[in-house]
């Protein structure tokens, strides 16, 4: 009886070039996103303050209001009065999951427009709000 010869099994090889490929478009991706993120906030002259150190992972449901020189709101980019800011504040709050307020206002605008903001809110009961700073070494 005359045998064969043995055969030599083949190693297994995984191929990582797909996997990476995939990584590097996720990376890629993400970084287009944030960038995005951050085109929708208007340049503002914040106050030079420490503040706190923002978290790592936002608030499941985040407002950030601009309030310029001149006391004119905006959401996104978006001109809105007080009584709009308001409706869409409460409409947030009604959802039930957990709201992030954040102040951005410019450094030059007078204390009263700031003011008559936390008493509007206060209005629709928040009361818990966070001010924006560009920090110290800004």
């Amino acid at each position: 009886m005359k045998f064969g010869r043995p055969r030599i099994p083949h190693e297994a090889t995984f191929d990582l070039t797909p996997m990476i490929d995939v990584i590097l478009l996720l990376i890629i991706f993400f970084m287009f996103t944030s960038h995005f993120a951050r085109t929708q906030e208007k340049p503002m002259d914040l106050p030079k303050e420490k503040g706190q150190e923002q978290a790592a992972t936002p608030a499941p449901s985040q407002i950030v209001i601009d309030l310029a020189r001149d006391g004119g709101l905006s959401v996104l980019g978006a001109e809105t009065d007080l009584v709009n800011l308001t409706r869409m504040v409460q409409g947030e709050l009604r959802l039930g999951k957990p709201l992030e307020l954040v102040v951005r206002a410019d450094r030059l605008c007078p204390a009263a427009f700031l003011n008559r903001l936390a008493e509007a809110l206060a209005g629709i009961g928040v009361h818990d709000w966070k001010l924006g700073t560009a920090g110290e070494g800004a």
